[in-house]
């Protein structure tokens, strides 16, 4: 496994007493970056018993991080290149009386420079129960999710935003429902200039119901586009009882959108046809040469412990005891590398071979929330307009960018659902954009692979695009991106997400599926304007926002809702597909100071209007 440059790093020297009574020990271990430069020593975190009657062999030490003293390197010798150990002492933990110790010397490790996780977190509320009441992830769930990452994924920093948005389909919903819903909303933010290296995933709360969760493919290609969602709530599953699953869960899902497969263990699906190398889905075997290890976080209550092998299952597996095993956190890593090469258009990555750690090391979290409570908002706030794409009329051009000779060329994000078997298909959210995310690409001179379907053949469906006027219609053939969870014998669903150019005259989007149109969206009206936005009340930490709009939008017509933090030079989305005119606001995302703003754009689909107004400067 290779060690990752910043990330929290454990170093375990294991000790067994030859002669004399048992005794308490601690020590102290010198490292140094180079030969010439002056070795720094830390102590040990913990003190060990040395029992010379009732001595512990290596494979059971290393599964038992009370049975090693442990080092935790300052972050400044975890930079990027080697780093030698040596045992220095041992001490009588009670007299600190040095003891002899003798053994080989300590290993030279290489720590390698890696990219950061980015990850947006967007908790669904959804109402449940009778009389309805609004069910929500807690605090604890996102605490929970975004420290397991920093901990067992092979990352120095997650970078973690997260929001607050409500269902726009009614529960009992289901994974492709929510899916669909990110989808749309990433389409959104990296149309307004959003980092194409984040991933989205959506944390719904268990206390209305469970929703099992499910990433929206399994790309073959690295393409940070593919979105997850998954439960989050208390259960213990008979093993977890840190107060939170949706850390694993949401984990495993991630990794799914990060290119890993299941490898076939506790009645799951074998689609890893890469081989996973231990048994039964363990992280090793009985003697212990790979163990897991949890550094822990003194902020949630868990202790650093280490995680035995034959006992522990990978993260991909359905087993219990989840963990991540070695061969998960180098495909995970070579993901990443390859994620941002593809949007740094630095090219494929080539790396030799990883050098081997001691053990597993872990990380630090960067999270946005909660923040300040701040004032009360004014009552009444003033909105202007910002910006207004172009009408349905077939006489005009969207302005969304270059098109064929210099022309102008309007941009459209479809995402919609479909059922293979069913032969049924949905076209969910329709929104103008101004950039598509950058798509995967394979290396010069290969075929992008794509997911099979049971009968061997990729899934893809076929959006047509209808033209005003007798202009031919633009067609556009989209993977279907199956949902990676789905039982033996289960329905094959997925989703569909493109942006396409819209043509000069759009007029309606057909999803085509096996030859068959199974949905038709066809644009409302020209959508009004937001004239002003009215506060409406807040709950549980959520502020309510009632729209006016200059005249009664038509049923077709949707909005979505974006917010601002720092004035207006970037936007978050936290409402698609909106209808009614009212938007709740997750204030825990802002700090002391932010300077909020909020943006309604309202559309049919192939046109639309955004007017901002500001909130509050907390």
């Amino acid at each position: 496994m290779t060690l990752i440059a910043g990330k929290t790093t454990v170093v375990r020297l294991y000790l067994r007493g030859t002669s004399g009574p048992s005794v308490s020990v601690r020590g102290a271990i010198a490292v140094r970056r180079s030969p010439t430069e002056p070795a720094d020593t830390i102590a040990s975190v913990n003190a060990i018993t040395l029992d010379p009657v009732q001595p512990h062999d290596l494979a059971t030490s290393r599964g038992d991080a009370g049975l090693s003293l442990n080092f935790l390197l300052p972050s400044g010798l975890t930079a990027e290149g080697p780093l030698s150990v040596t045992a220095v002492n041992v001490v009588d933990a009670v007299s600190g009386i040095p003891l002899p110790l003798t053994g080989p010397a300590g290993p030279t490790v290489w720590f390698k420079a890696g990219p950061p996780l980015r990850l947006r977190i967007l908790g669904v509320r959804y109402p449940f129960g009778s009389p309805a009441t609004v069910r929500a992830p807690r605090e604890k769930d996102y605490q929970a999710l975004v420290s397991w990452l920093g901990r067992a994924y092979p990352v120095a920093e997650v970078i973690s935003t997260r929001g607050v948005v409500d269902a726009v389909v009614p529960p009992e919903f289901g994974p492709d429902d929510i899916n669909a819903q990110l989808a749309a909303i990433q389409a959104l933010d990296m149309s307004t200039g959003g980092d194409q290296r984040t991933h989205y995933y959506g944390l719904v709360a268990d206390s209305g119901f469970f929703m099992r969760g499910a990433a929206a493919g399994i790309p073959a290609l690295p393409d940070p586009t593919t979105v997850a969602s998954g439960p989050a709530g208390p259960a213990d599953f008979g093993w977890d009882f840190d107060g939170a699953y949706g850390d694993w869960y949401g984990a495993h899902e991630l990794a799914h959108t990060l290119g890993r497969r299941h490898p076939g263990f506790c009645d799951e699906t074998q689609d890893d046809l890469l081989n996973y190398p231990f048994k039964n889905g363990q992280l090793g075997d009985e003697t212990h040469a790979l163990v897991g290890f949890d550094v822990g976080d003194a902020a949630l209550g868990l202790p650093m412990q280490a995680l035995p092998g034959e006992k522990w299952h990978d993260v991909m597996t359905y087993c219990d005891f989840q963990w991540i095993s070695s061969y998960t956190y180098e495909g995970i890593r070579r993901r990443l590398l390859a994620e941002d090469a593809l949007v740094s258009g630095t090219g494929p990555v080539s790396e030799p071979t990883p050098m081997a750690p001691p053990a597993p090391l872990l990380t630090a979290t960067v999270m946005a929330g909660p923040g300040g409570s701040g004032g009360r908002p004014d009552d009444r706030y003033p909105t202007r307009n910002v910006t207004r794409v172009t009408s349905t009329d077939p006489d005009t051009r969207a302005v969304a960018g270059p098109g064929p000779e210099g022309a102008p060329e309007q941009l459209v994000s479809v995402v919609g659902t479909v059922n293979l078997t069913r032969h049924e298909g949905s076209i969910r959210f329709v929104n103008p954009v101004n950039r598509p995310a950058v798509p995967p690409s394979p290396p010069a001179g290969q075929t992008a692979p794509q997911e099979a379907a049971d009968d061997g053949q990729a899934p893809t469906a076929v959006l047509r695009i209808l033209q005003f006027g007798g202009t031919p219609p633009q067609e556009i053939q989209v993977p279907v991106k199956l949902n990676s969870e789905r039982e033996p014998g289960a329905d094959r669903t997925g989703l569909i997400d493109a942006v396409a150019p819209a043509g000069p005259a759009p007029e309606a989007v057909e999803l085509i599926v096996d030859g068959q149109v199974m949905d038709t969206f066809r644009p409302g009206g020209s959508p009004p304007t937001l004239r002003a936005a009215r506060y409406a009340g807040a709950e549980d930490g959520m502020l309510g926002m009632a729209l006016e709009f200059d005249r009664d939008p038509e049923p077709d017509l949707s909005y979505s809702a974006q917010v601002s933090a720092d004035g207006g030079r970037t936007w978050q989305t936290l409402g698609v597909g909106l209808k009614e005119p009212t938007v709740h606001l997750d204030r825990g995302q802002f700090r002391p100071g932010d300077d909020v703003r909020l943006r309604i754009t309202t559309t049919n689909g192939f046109s639309s209007t955004a007017a901002e107004t500001a909130l509050f400067s907390e």
